[in-house]
């Protein structure tokens, strides 16, 4: 009986696949598929670029061209990620370790490689770049960072926003470092110049991980009324990494933390067995105060004081201690990071995002 053999070109085209898969970076061994940290969806996010990324290795001359009106290079001081061609653009003065004046554009690059993951979907990474760039000119009209006066803006996420220098992004992104980066310079070419205006005005704009599927009005956690700043459904997240986290505190741990970052609260761990509960939540179903023996503290505090995900938990205790039971992470106002990722994945483009995170908002800048 003849033997039949699978035709040629069948081999061809598996022996074509195995190299792309290899010049991708894609796992073989058990030990590499082991390691895999990548989520399937990064992964979907990811393909394209590396894809893109070994043809321009086999075509030379096939490069992207998307950002050559904006961008001229990194920049040797290792602080940027771009070296701004643009001399008409405004300059913002960054506090790092110290006052660095740079272009706009390219501290709204530094931000957004700090302050979301670079391998987001694109349209997420815009909604991004233009909730920098608006919370920085905000800031350039409003009198700028309260913990360092001489500048307009700071590093330090937990005041301003976030920012990484080219160095730091190296540090991070290891191997993938060109790609990242052309994924995040891609983001703020395409949106240059964009920001966020209510009526006319420039917003004041917070973000924040990942919500937990519901953000958080502002008045909530700032005791500020804004317009645009309200709670809005937030879905698409309950799969992300992090959307459910539980923290254990020992009684006696718990009291020493609220003792020292409470001043006057002066609580024991015997207080913390018998007289801590939840004492209310906000509309969103954040818990909004608890009760710690006689005082009440708001959420906001007591998660600042213990380092918690979230004011969206509920407690048990075992006895021994506290566990909170947190879902998403930060503090819920403003445009959910995650959701804006889960948003894009559906269809959703930039616009669609801020819009939908800042109701009654416009995007602005752009002729």
């Amino acid at each position: 009986m003849k033997r039949e053999y699978p035709p040629v070109w069948l081999g061809a085209a598996l022996l074509a696949l195995a190299i792309l898969w290899r010049m991708l970076g894609a796992p073989v061994s058990g030990a590499e598929w082991a390691d895999v940290k990548t989520p399937l969806w990064q992964a979907r996010v990811l393909l394209p670029s590396r894809v893109g990324r070994v043809l321009t290795l086999w075509l030379p001359g096939q490069t992207d061209q998307g950002t050559d009106s904006l961008l001229e290079g990194e920049d040797p001081d290792g602080r940027q990620l771009v070296r701004q061609s643009m001399e008409d653009q405004p300059r913002v003065r960054v506090f790092l370790d110290a006052v660095v004046e740079m272009p706009l554009e390219s501290y709204v690059c530094g931000v957004v490689a700090a302050e979301m993951p670079a391998s987001y979907h694109e349209e997420a990474l815009r909604a991004q770049a233009v909730a920098a760039r608006t919370r920085a000119l905000w800031q350039m009209e409003n009198g700028g960072c309260k913990s360092h006066p001489e500048a307009d803006i700071c590093g330090d996420s937990g005041c301003c926003q976030g920012y990484a220098s080219m160095t730091e992004c190296r540090e991070k992104w290891g191997d993938e470092t060109e790609l990242y980066r052309q994924r995040i310079l891609n983001a703020a070419a395409s949106t240059m110049d964009e920001h966020l205006t209510y009526e006319g005005q420039i917003i004041t704009v917070m973000y924040h991980a990942m919500s937990g599927g519901k953000t958080e009005d502002v008045q909530a956690v700032f005791s500020e009324a804004l317009p645009y700043l309200v709670s809005v459904e937030s879905g698409g997240e309950e799969s992300a990494r992090g959307f459910y986290t539980d923290s254990f505190f020992a009684f006696e741990d718990m009291a020493d933390r609220l003792n020292r970052q409470i001043p006057g609260l002066n609580t024991t761990a015997e207080e913390m067995r018998r007289g801590f509960s939840v004492a209310g939540y906000t509309d969103s179903g954040r818990v909004a105060d608890v009760q710690v023996g006689e005082r009440v503290i708001s959420a906001s505090r007591l998660r600042q004081a213990l380092n918690l995900r979230s004011t969206w938990f509920s407690i048990s205790s075992d006895g021994e201690g506290i566990t909170f039971h947190q879902r998403g992470y930060g503090h819920g106002v403003g445009m959910s990071q995650v959701g804006a990722n889960s948003m894009a994945a559906k269809g959703a483009d930039y616009r669609d995002i801020l819009q939908h995170y800042y109701p009654g908002t416009e995007v602005a800048g752009r002729e």
